[in-house]
Formats: structure tokens, C-alpha cells, sequence
């Protein structure tokens, strides 16, 4: 574990010859585990849920889950904001050799902003092995992603107010400044605007809530 991030292997990460790799990246109030298993069928093993079967069809594909600590209210003042974490991310990407071979991110939440984040640093950094994750992006699937903001965030930062709320869910505020940007400055970049994407929204309310509605989920 490195400042809160962790990649664990699911399947075929071990195989060095294998053809490439799919990491999946929770989000908001997600885990690298939990995320990704139904309710009703989460166990220690992981043979449960998305990742494990997706290992089972693509047995020369490495399968990875990335953790990281993104939980909705902590005390001020001991909070890592979206680029440092994607920073980490980036290490931890490199120590685990991700980037030698095709790759694409399954993320959920704010795990899309994260690795919008972490490309974004990579193809600005000049780390040659950091420039090769984006280089060998081969695409990005979004699950629910708040690109433009996600109005429950302000909801979350009201109440959040009490406990103090993190640098993560402030960068979540619908049309927040900092989101944009990230938006615009990814879309522009060439590299990074020609990666392909798939991305899904939620139809149906979440307690009332529609948490990332179709507008937000739009990357542009």
C-alpha cells in the first residue's frame, strides 16, 4: 500500500507474456472490492464479482482492481486532493510495470476523474514510463462519472460541513472550477481527446437522488 493506493491482482497479472491489462477504479464511497460484487454475493476471494469473471473469459489478460482511500467526510486538514492522489496512482501504476502493454480503465464515480487525472499528469510530466500508461490507453469505460459535477455533491458538502468535508467531495461541486478545467484541458489535449470511451449514466433516482445525471456524465 502506497499513501492509500494499492493495485491488486484479480487474475493473469502474474503472466508476463500476457496481452495487456484491464484495472478497474471504484469511486465515491467505493472500495476496490466491494465496488465491483453484488451485494449479495461478496466474499474474500473475489470469485464473486465482475473483475474475477471478466478474468475468466480474458485468460491472457492481467485483471486488476486500484485501490485508494476516497471516503466522504474526513477532518480537515488530513486530505489529499485529486491530483496528488493521481500522482500516486501513477507510481503505483509503474511499480507494478502497467504501461508495457495495452490498457483499459473500467472506473466508476470518481474513479473516472481520477484517471482522467492521471493521464492528464502522466502526458504533461515527461516520465517517459508514465507518458507509456498513456500511450498504451487503448480506451476508458465510465460508469457514472460526474465530468461536470454531481449535485449531490452539495448536498454532501452541507452535511459534510459538520465533520469537515475532503478536498475530494469539494472538487465534486456541480460546475466546480477545477472540474471544468480538468474537462476542458482533457478534451484539448491531443493525445488524450483520442482515446475512445464508452460512458453510461444513471436513469433511475438513488433515494430520490439522481446522483450523476446525463448532462454531468457527458465528457463532451
Amino acid at each position: 500500500m502506497s499513501d492509500g493506493n494499492d493495485l491488486i491482482a484479480i487474475s493473469g497479472g502474474e503472466d508476463s507474456s500476457r496481452r495487456g491489462d484491464v484495472i478497474f477504479v471504484h469511486g465515491l464511497g467505493g472500495d476496490a472490492r466491494g465496488t465491483w460484487h453484488p451485494k449479495e454475493r461478496r466474499d474474500e476471494n473475489d470469485q464473486n464479482s465482475w473483475p474475477f469473471w471478466l478474468g475468466k473469459d480474458l485468460k491472457d489478460v492481467g485483471i486488476w482492481s486500484l485501490g485508494y482511500e476516497v471516503e466522504a467526510f474526513r477532518w480537515k486538514g488530513n486530505t489529499m486532493p485529486l491530483v496528488d492522489r493521481a500522482t500516486n496512482t501513477l507510481a503505483v501504476l509503474d511499480s507494478y510495470e502497467i504501461g508495457v502493454r495495452p490498457i483499459i480503465f473500467i472506473t466508476h464515480s470518481m474513479g473516472g476523474l481520477l484517471v482522467k487525472q492521471m493521464l492528464r499528469h502522466a502526458s504533461d510530466f515527461g516520465n517517459p514510463r508514465w507518458q507509456a500508461i498513456v500511450e498504451n490507453t487503448r480506451g476508458i469505460v465510465f460508469l457514472s462519472t460526474p465530468h461536470s459535477g454531481a449535485d449531490i455533491a452539495s448536498w454532501m458538502k452541507h452535511i459534510g460541513g459538520i465533520l469537515g468535508t475532503t478536498v475530494s467531495v469539494e472538487e465534486l461541486e456541480a460546475h466546480h472550477s477545477r472540474l471544468r478545467e480538468l474537462n476542458v484541458l482533457y478534451r484539448n489535449q491531443e493525445r488524450l481527446s483520442q482515446i475512445p470511451m464508452e460512458v453510461y449514466c444513471e436513469k433511475l433516482k438513488t433515494k430520490g437522488i439522481m446522483v450523476v445525471n446525463e448532462t454531468s456524465a457527458d465528457p463532451g
